[in-house]
């Protein structure tokens, strides 16, 4: 008798510890019923895009009509794939960072949420040149501390700039009171062009996304940080 409550005892706990490793492992499905409201909490941001493409700056090509299309992301948890470097752009992705399109980004990000993998999706508008700034708040929570919003640097063949898995929860289990960063630029991988005003030239099969280290916009390498910052501030 006494073996056999050892056993079942050994069993509850190994039944236990499996519960506790999927609601404490990122990468396990989410289910609202495996978590306890109470031990959810939230906070909202203000986030500001700051963009300084100017002629000065970026004389490299520099075009005419420069402006960047509406903002468009979403909250999630760190297991973000879409954007990221060496994978191949989504339809999505393709139609925002050609031709500033979201509805489609907007469907793949949706059913990625519909899946557990993260909170709420955000659209904002665009900037009509430049130099200026692109403000919206978002909601991220315990659960969803990653934030990736992007917008589409025009006129430029497939490129766009922002932030890729921004963490906003901190090694202290807390929210973080200000972050700033520097906007990441990317290029597509859909379209051929090789400066801002090329002509359309679809890349076929597409190349995977990369980060833009060359001219136009980069020089040495590097982008300039002033072309885009961007700041989280708790609210």
């Amino acid at each position: 008798m006494k073996r056999l409550l050892i056993i079942l005892f050994s069993v509850c706990f190994l039944l236990s510890s499996c519960v506790n490793a999927d609601i404490n492992n990122e990468n396990a499905p989410f289910s609202p019923e495996n978590y306890e409201s109470s031990s959810v909490t939230s906070q909202t941001y203000e986030v500001v895009f700051t963009f300084d493409w100017n002629a000065n700056d970026f004389p490299t090509d520099y075009p005419s009509g420069t402006h960047f299309s509406q903002l468009i992301g979403w909250v999630h948890r760190s297991n973000n794939t879409l954007f990221i470097e060496g994978e191949i752009a989504s339809d999505g992705i393709e139609e925002m960072a050609e031709f500033g399109g979201t509805s489609t980004l907007v469907n793949e990000l949706q059913s990625l949420i519909d899946q557990g993998q993260g909170q709420s999706t955000y659209t904002a508008s665009g900037l009509n040149s430049g130099v200026g700034t692109i403000t919206i708040d978002i909601e991220v929570s315990t659960l969803f501390s990653f934030v990736t919003l992007f917008t589409m640097i025009s006129p430029s063949p497939d490129w766009y700039v922002g932030c890729l898995n921004t963490n906003l929860f901190d090694e202290n289990n807390e929210f973080v009171s200000e972050k700033t960063i520097v906007g990441t630029v990317f290029d597509a991988g859909t379209d051929s062009g090789e400066t801002f005003t090329s002509a359309n030239s679809d890349t076929q099969p597409p190349s995977p996304i990369q980060v833009i280290t060359t001219p136009p916009l980069a020089e040495n390498s590097i982008i300039k940080p002033s072309f885009c910052m961007i700041t989280f501030t708790k609210k």
